[in-house]
């Protein structure tokens, strides 16, 4: 595809998967140089909270990217989330710097925490109307 001529414009692509930072770090990859030609363009990164739970340090401080893939008796799945999504802030931040001079602009966002079940909802909506009440 030639630089000049895109044949669909993208003006927003938004990455959205819970453990799969590769998938993210490759579809955009694939994707720069339609971006950068329909710019002004924007990238969202859904991260989570959860990244704060975790780092890519080894004992002495200093990156350690083998923390990525651990042992199989060492994974935990929420370690793995954790870090996953720590990827796609460190990602997203990057991309920005790389494509931001270019008219493509980067962005991690926080979904908000999720109610699993309408029972949830229900509970807490229980619980916030006995509090009004009882004031």
């Amino acid at each position: 595809m030639s630089l000049s001529s895109p044949r669909r414009p993208l003006h927003i692509l938004i990455c959205n998967a819970a453990i799969c930072h590769q998938g993210h770090f490759l579809l955009v990859q694939c994707l720069q140089e339609v971006l950068r030609c329909t710019a002004p363009a924007h990238v969202v990164v859904v991260s989570s909270e959860s990244h704060r739970f975790t780092d890519l340090l080894d004992q002495c401080g200093k990156m350690d990217l083998a923390v990525l893939s651990s042992p199989q008796k060492d994974y935990w799945s929420m370690l793995a989330y954790n870090r996953a999504k720590l990827c796609n802030l460190l990602f997203s931040n990057e991309l920005h710097r790389c494509l931001s001079p270019h008219g493509v602009t980067a962005n991690a966002v926080h979904p908000g925490n999720m109610m699993y079940t309408s029972m949830v909802r229900k509970r807490i909506l229980k619980t916030f109307g006995v509090k009004m009440m009882a004031m």
